[in-house]
């Protein structure tokens, strides 16, 4: 019987030859070896799977690539979820890269000594300012400031059966919508972790390109919190006055 790794991390590419190397080099560099790589490709037309295939000798059976049609690169990592074998799931860009040779290492021992989890996630540093995109989350400020960097988040791989896949109507910002969900959901367990995983590469544009879709959507989101916040505060009340009902109901 094949025991699944610890990590899956999944490379989403799409005419990438220019920065795909440097990715994966950052990622079979690490000293933490249990995880697999999984290259999900949008039917590149330069020397992007020439590039992913040449890797293949290095990573010893633990490199899968994938090449089809897909809608984008929410779409690429959904199938790259369907794919992946992996107890913990990393979505890196073809234009990111790991940030340490023992990231891997730090975020596994950081698991090990954390209670249960479904989340598990750090900091990354921005590219275009050399700062660092960190602190910890909840579902405020999901809402009303930013997300969280996606290069900087590991998933538990059964999340995706339970939350559903990354809503391909967010061109951009499918993944802030995916927190949203995971993070409304008071079940769910999230840490943070002080760790820097990833440099993420925010120059493209894209990250910063406005998504009308989720800004129709963010208002629900907002009133499903809100009605959620109220219905915490306003229970220890509600127990309260019927107690004290049941008090004086027995004078």
């Amino acid at each position: 019987m094949v025991v699944p790794p610890l990590f899956s991390i999944v490379v989403p590419t799409f005419n990438t030859a220019a920065t795909l190397s440097a990715c994966l080099d950052s990622i079979i560099s690490q000293t933490w070896k249990d995880f697999e790589l999984v290259v999900v490709d949008g039917c590149s037309t330069d020397t992007t799977l020439d590039i992913a295939n040449g890797y293949k000798r290095d990573m010893d059976g633990r490199l899968l690539i994938h090449s089809g049609p897909d809608q984008g690169p929410y779409d690429a990592m959904n199938k790259g979820v369907a794919l992946a074998t992996g107890t913990w799931l990393l979505f890196l860009g073809a234009d990111d890269t790991l940030y340490q040779p023992d990231t891997l290492s730090q975020v596994a021992a950081f698991i090990a000594e954390s209670g249960p989890s479904d989340i598990v996630y750090g900091d990354a540093m921005m590219r275009s300012t050399s700062s660092r995109y960190a602190g910890s989350f909840d579902l405020d400020r999901l809402l009303f400031e930013q997300n969280i960097c996606h290069q900087a988040i590991f998933y538990r791989r059964e999340l995706f059966a339970g939350i559903g896949p990354f809503n391909l109507r967010y061109r951009l910002w499918a993944d802030w919508d995916f927190n949203i969900r995971c993070f409304s959901n008071p079940a769910l367990v999230a840490r943070y972790m002080d760790i820097v995983v990833a440099d993420y590469n925010d120059v493209s544009g894209l990250s910063t390109a406005e998504d009308e879709e989720l800004k129709k959507r963010l208002p629900v989101f907002i009133k499903v919190s809100l009605s959620a916040m109220l219905r915490r505060r306003i229970e220890p009340w509600r127990k309260l006055i019927s107690v004290r009902h049941a008090h004086d109901g027995r004078q």
